[in-house]
């Protein structure tokens, strides 16, 4: 006797925690460049340098690169930035996790504040919040069948979703944009910003294509004349090799922007007219199938006494896979308390955060803000740039047919488009879409068969049972459980009592013959 069992890959969460940390210096102002004005605005990234995985603990290295841009101390209208950064070394506790555990570890900018104290030192604080999520990709056995001619059993069907393929890979970029007609050649880069649009995944046979824009943004300083800036949308594609992936697998893929790198470089004239960017999108990839097949669910013998070994299994299955869209609009003061108005708009950025999300009657409520960053000229002369911060929240409901407390889901939020227009001389309407990439397992628990042990009947108390029974169907029996009760199989009841169907009724009786 043997049980032929099914192996299932399922992909089980460990551990998350979130953590934060917080970073406080002072910076100087390199000799080289002048004393400070007015701050005018400030960013930063963080560059992860190594994540690593020992008992119970993370260990997160990186820094947190930070660039300012000001005004300066001078009477000509000159902009400078002053860039730094400010490492970071973390160890995360984490209970049961182990070498060889996958683990994510999601850096985000929670708050970045940059302040002037003087003329040639500024304050830099920043917090970064930490989520590290751990998984481990196990084998969950499920009987399927019993190779043994003596053994009756009986099947039930489960729907589940098991992890295919779990892999990361990159995508490096690299491209060259010229600069329009009537643009000036370039002197210094003084600004510049980076942001994904637009990704999409293809999932192919043993690869997947990935596509999308990186929307950057170019402030510099030119030999002669005004400041100048440039804004392009950069397309990109690529091909991942990922053996043994199809196209009916589910795609569960996240594409994040790591590092945009852009520099002038001159065109063939010798001309500082060209700029180039190194980027690289880190693609973190899940592949789901969704399988249903039918598992050993009872099992008895009229020859051996057999004792089922059961332990409770959990597993997961799909619920739902989509992209939901939410468009917002607001309208944002300036607030220039000096009289100034807007006189062109250079460049507008959005970040989604999301502050909340909560389980609702058939569906997920998504509640977070996106962070605007917007660079505009005012009608000041001697501090004609200007950048206006705002928030503009968001809620949006998504459709999630019998989705409960217990169920498992994963949103990942991106800009889809953004634009800023002036709607007076002090008012900036701001217009996005935001992808919510939402992927909800449901998570169930079913005793499943591991293993069947025989031993021989006690032959005295079967003896005692009689040879043919006249039984009375009650509420809840069937052809199996009446069977198995009076140790007999299902064809014997079937035969016997000329039955066409399986189906019983309260007080239908039956004549049952004992088979042992």
């Amino acid at each position: 006797m043997s049980l032929i069992r099914k192996n299932i890959h399922m992909n089980k969460m460990k551990g998350k925690i979130v953590s934060q940390i917080t970073l406080d210096d002072d910076v100087n102002v390199a000799d080289r460049l002048p004393d400070i004005g007015n701050k005018i605005t400030e960013t930063g990234n963080i560059v992860v340098d190594g994540i690593k995985v020992s008992q119970n603990k993370i260990l997160t290295k990186g820094k947190l690169k930070f660039v300012m841009m000001y005004k300066a101390m001078n009477p000509s209208v000159e902009i400078h930035k002053l860039e730094g950064s400010m490492p970071f070394d973390e160890v995360i506790n984490m209970d049961g996790i182990e070498e060889g555990d996958t683990i994510s570890v999601d850096l985000v900018i929670d708050d970045l504040s940059v302040s002037v104290i003087n003329s040639r030192k500024i304050s830099v604080k920043a917090v970064i919040t930490v989520i590290a999520l751990a998984e481990n990709i196990c084998d969950e056995e499920f009987a399927v069948d019993i190779d043994d001619d003596n053994i009756e059993y009986i099947k039930d069907s489960i729907e589940l979703t098991q992890i295919a393929i779990r892999k990361r890979d990159l995508l490096r970029i690299r491209e060259e944009i010229n600069l329009g007609t009537g643009k000036l050649n370039i002197n210094e880069i003084i600004w510049c910003t980076s942001s994904l649009f637009g990704q999409q995944v293809k999932v192919m046979e043993d690869k997947i294509g990935v596509s999308g824009e990186i929307d950057i943004f170019v402030l510099y300083t030119a030999d002669d004349g005004p400041l100048q800036w440039v804004d392009a949308n950069v397309p990109f594609n690529g091909i991942i090799e990922v053996p043994g992936c199809s196209e009916d697998m589910i795609p569960n893929i996240e594409l994040k922007l790591a590092n945009a790198d852009i520099e002038a470089r001159p065109d063939y004239d010798g001309e500082q007219r060209m700029l180039q960017l190194d980027g690289i999108v880190n693609i973190d990839i899940k592949l789901y199938e969704e399988q249903q097949f039918d598992i050993v669910k009872d099992a008895y013998s009229h020859k051996k006494d057999v004792i089922l070994k059961k332990k409770s299994t959990d597993y997961e299955n799909l619920l739902m896979k989509n992209v939901s869209k939410c468009k917002v609009v607001d309208k944002l003061k300036t607030r220039n308390m000096d009289g100034t108005h807007i006189l062109q708009i250079c460049s507008c950025i959005g970040n989604v955060k999301i502050d909340d999300i909560s389980v609702a009657e058939d569906g997920l409520l998504i509640e977070g803000v996106i962070e605007t960053d917007i660079l505009y000229i005012c009608s000041d002369d001697m501090n004609p740039l200007c950048c206006l911060r705002d928030t503009i929240p968001f809620s949006q409901k998504i459709e999630v047919n019998n989705i409960n407390n217990n169920s498992i889901y994963n949103i990942k939020p991106a800009t889809e488009q953004i634009q800023a227009n002036m709607t007076g001389t002090d008012e900036i309407e701001v217009k996005a879409v935001i992808l919510l990439d939402c992927i909800v397992f449901d998570k169930m628990t079913k005793d499943v068969i591991i293993d069947l042990e025989e031993k021989d009947y006690d032959m005295e108390m079967i003896s005692e049972l009689p040879g043919i029974v006249g039984y009375v169907v009650k509420n809840d029996d069937t052809l199996w459980s009446i069977a198995k009760k009076f140790y007999t199989t299902v064809d014997s009841l079937r035969q016997i009592n000329d039955l066409k169907t399986d189906e019983l009724k309260s007080g239908q009786m039956l004549v049952i013959v004992k088979k042992i």
